[in-house]
């Protein structure tokens, strides 16, 4: 599981429409197919999804503010918006609070693979949900 992080809604479902995130370092390569992806959507919502592809290089322009070239593919089951979607972020920030300290944003920031004792943690909150 690792978390991503997208700074608006309309970058979120360009993304979605498109089955494509990007940034525009190379921190997808040790990301492996399957793995469970939770967006984080400006701070009032969260998506759930699952990676589909290896990283891979793009020129095709899909969102307006930069070219993100470095890709992956990932599948969309389920998005949380408004205080549902709000309220779900808190609950998975605090757990990475509890489990990371205050650093616990680095693990947004860089895409690091969630620990297995945090990642049931989450999960049994998103059972409930999904």
């Amino acid at each position: 599981m690792r978390i991503v992080k997208s700074k608006s809604w309309e970058a979120f479902e360009i993304g979605k429409e498109n089955g494509v995130w990007g940034c525009n370092r190379k921190r997808y390569g040790n990301w492996t197919v399957g793995e469970k992806l939770i967006f984080f959507v400006e701070e009032d919502g969260v998506a759930i999804g699952e990676l589909t592809s290896e990283q891979f290089q793009s020129d095709e322009v899909l969102w307006e503010d930069n070219l993100y070239p470095n890709r992956i593919r990932f599948q969309c089951s389920k998005v949380f918006k408004a205080e549902e979607g709000k309220e779900l972020q808190a609950s998975i920030k605090k757990i990475l609070r509890e489990g990371y300290g205050s650093n616990y944003g680095t693990i947004i920031l860089f895409g690091t693979k969630i620990p297995e004792e945090l990642e049931r943690e989450i999960e049994s909150i998103l059972g409930s949900l999904l």
